[in-house]
């Protein structure tokens, strides 16, 4: 049986870290877009003598933050549902500014709809903030339920300039989305091809999974061409591949060839010139599908092989979101207590006769974005020193009385500079953020002192920061440490699920969907609990071997698909007995005695995941460190 080499288990985030700058490109194209989105529709109130409507159409502006990667069609269906929302947030704002009690309910319901809504859907970047930030602005507007259509229809243009300014790239760019997602699928292949033998393996093969789940959204949403579907499932069969000769002996002659061929299918989809190199043809029958499967994916890329067609069932996002309520969704949860905290914060704003209460639970938003425990401190802290810094600059400004052409232009630089710095760190975001804020407010809401905002900004900020950390520290701060065990468990269920369907011939497909999900989800668990209070790098190391096993394992077994008909009866029940062991050890908490399996790559990487287990609970301590 061969020796296991695992990579180093990741080390915990410390309070430190908050401060940390990180060494990222600046995203300029974003960063001049939402400046220009921004500014835009104040340039073109100004110009029609209504700026204060302008002002109220640049919260539109908004919507050209949730571009992400992925097709003009995505982009046009999610920045126009986007633009919609953030227009209701606005009337809902304004019509229940009056009513303290209902207004902290519906902010706290909106928080829970965009949270969840946005995380179901990996729509991570920029999150729900935006959602309150408009709503809870709206109710620091002056009382005027009559103008509320009115506020969200001025929104609602000022999004639909983003959605022209976004889309507009089109007329230039001309970017092929999918063959992008193509390209990145198969360098990440090629940077797990190289790691086979070595202790990164398991982080690559993590990060090709990440990778081709992303090509999913984008290449199955796109127009589907038939030759672009196939190189995607070759990039997913490679993938299977590459798992399977992890643990093979893996010599440079026998690499360097696998290396030329991926890179001629990389330079044949970029539309390089190159040819297919020569190879001698593998006796291996592993060796034999890899170099057969990159000649397809090379035929098809330089178009050397006719298209065909082909058929994906892809599920709709209204079913995507509705699957997935669950009790056992930590996303549900995560959304509940986001809402909850939001809700309380406004109530509490309210109560305590804030002058501009709207402030605070903005700022508790903003701060219980962070997964855990440990990133909502860092957010509380950022936020706080961002802000303390970016009203002295915001009351600078005030105090200069900027109008015209100059405001305009400083609104825009403002956001221009939050989109270039965020990406470095949070505290530098906030300091453009939170001028940028008050200029916004200021002037929609005249009369008040600088002073008076500045200093009602930085203690609501504070305030905000402090209910979130206390949301946290009583609810929150060992949650992703509970869900863990039961995440496992989930896994262990899909695989013995999928088992099953490999060895009777159905459902394979949606199968081994909810298998990789759970796997994906198990890995962003376990990295989410290092954040927890209760963690510490004890745990984190003792933990880590289970983990790496289980997705080995489980990727192992989705490679069986291609080699069903290899799978003999005897080897059937030895997995599931497997399995089953596993998940007794799960569910009692204990060790527990097993058969030893050496004859399948899969049984090797189960009995591994067995003496992780029964290592993890002879610990001193363990049931404390893995709860139910």
């Amino acid at each position: 049986m061969k020796d296991y080499h695992l990579p180093q288990a990741p080390a915990r985030l410390s309070l430190r870290d908050a401060l940390r700058v990180r060494s990222a490109a600046y995203p300029w194209n974003r960063a001049i877009g939402s400046g220009l989105a921004t500014c835009l529709p104040i340039l073109i109130g100004f110009l029609l003598g209504d700026i204060t409507h302008g002002f109220s159409a640049a919260l539109g502006a908004f919507t050209f933050l949730y571009i992400g990667a992925e097709t003009y069609k995505q982009r046009a269906k999610k920045l126009a549902a986007v633009a919609i929302c953030l227009a209701v947030s606005m009337v809902l704002g304004s019509l229940l500014a009056p009513y303290t009690i209902l207004l902290s309910i519906v902010a706290g319901i909106i928080g829970v709809i965009a949270f969840y809504v946005l995380n179901t859907l990996q729509l991570l970047i920029p999150g729900p903030m935006f959602f309150v930030l408009i709503f809870s602005m709206a109710t620091g507007l002056p009382l005027d339920p009559q103008s509320a259509w009115e506020r969200g229809f001025y929104v609602l243009l000022g999004g639909a300039l983003s959605w022209l300014l976004a889309m507009s790239s089109w007329l230039w760019t001309k970017k092929n989305s999918e063959k992008q997602m193509l390209v990145k699928s198969y360098r990440q292949l090629m940077a797990m091809l190289q790691s086979i033998g070595s202790p990164s393996f398991y982080q690559m093969q993590h990060l090709t999974v990440l990778t081709l789940k992303q090509a999913d959204r984008i290449i199955y949403a796109s127009k589907r061409q038939p030759a672009t579907l196939r190189l995607h499932e070759l990039a997913a069969d490679i993938f299977q591949t590459l798992t399977q000769l992890k643990s093979k002996n893996f010599s440079t002659d026998i690499r360097k060839p696998l290396e030329d061929q991926l890179t001629a299918v990389v330079d044949a989809l970029e539309d390089a010139k190159g040819n297919w190199p020569a190879y001698t043809a593998s006796e291996k029958p592993l060796l034999k599908t890899l170099q057969s499967e990159l000649e397809q994916a090379y035929n098809l890329a330089s178009q050397q092989t006719a298209e065909v067609p082909a058929q994906v069932e892809t599920e709709s996002a209204w079913n995507v979101l509705r699957n997935g309520i669950s009790r056992t969704n930590i996303t549900v949860r995560h959304s509940l207590f986001y809402g909850l905290f939001i809700m309380i914060a406004s109530l509490l704003a309210h109560w305590l006769g804030f002058n501009r209460p709207y402030w605070v639970p903005v700022a508790c938003a903003a701060v219980l974005i962070g997964a855990n425990m440990t990133l909502t401190i860092h957010r509380a802290i950022q936020r706080s020193l961002g802000t303390i810094v970016g009203t002295l600059i915001g009351g600078l400004i005030l105090s200069l009385d900027p109008s015209g052409f100059y405001l305009i232009f400083i609104v825009g630089l403002l956001q221009l500079c939050v989109e270039l710095v965020i990406v470095r760190n949070y505290v530098f975001a906030n300091m453009f953020i939170a001028p940028l804020v008050l200029v916004l407010v200021e002037t929609m809401n005249p009369g008040n002192t600088v002073s008076y905002f500045v200093t009602a900004r930085v203690v609501d900020t504070i305030v905000g920061s402090l209910i979130a950390i206390l949301a946290v520290l009583l609810l929150w701060r060992s949650i992703h440490s509970r869900f863990l065990p039961i995440i496992m468990k989930e896994t262990i269920l899909h695989m013995q699920e999928l088992l099953r369907a490999i060895h009777s011939g159905g459902q394979e497909k949606k199968q081994t969907k909810k298998l990789m999900n759970n796997l994906i989800e198990l890995r962003a668990a376990y990295e989410r609990s290092l954040g927890d209070l209760s963690a510490s790098q004890q745990q984190a190391e003792i933990l880590w071997p289970a983990i790496m096993h289980t997705q080995h394992a489980g990727y192992l077994l989705m490679s069986y698909r291609k080699h069903k008909d290899k799978l003999t009866e005897a080897q059937y029940d030895a997995i599931q007995n497997q399995l089953a062991s596993i998940m007794t050890s799960l569910t009692t908490r204990q060790p527990v005695s097993f058969e030893r399996y050496e004859e399948l790559d899969l049984q090797q990487e189960l009995h591994q995941l067995q003496l992780a287990l029964s290592h993890l609970y002879n610990k001193n301590g363990a049931t404390k460190l893995v709860p139910n």
